[in-house]
């Protein structure tokens, strides 16, 4: 199963693939990362291997390869 993945805000999310995406890896694919700190995008990136990434939110959601959107960002921030 290729379940694609895409995660948006690196701070907790990148606890979300320590913790459960890389280690169900026949099951999740994390193909797309999202935040607006570009040094954390490319420091994440490249720790896990994933090529897909943006700053963009709306990029993240146009993107019809994706099959779930992890949203991590602070309570905060939601609406």
């Amino acid at each position: 199963m290729d379940t694609r993945v895409a995660i948006i805000g690196l701070g907790i999310g990148k606890s979300h693939i320590e913790e459960a995406y890389s280690k169900q890896k026949e099951l999740f694919n994390v193909a797309l990362i999202c935040d607006l700190n570009e040094a954390r995008l490319a420091e994440i990136g490249d720790a896990y291997g994933i090529a897909g990434r943006t700053t963009s939110f709306e990029q993240v959601l146009a993107d019809p390869t994706v099959d779930i959107v992890d949203i991590c960002t602070p309570p905060g921030l939601h609406f």
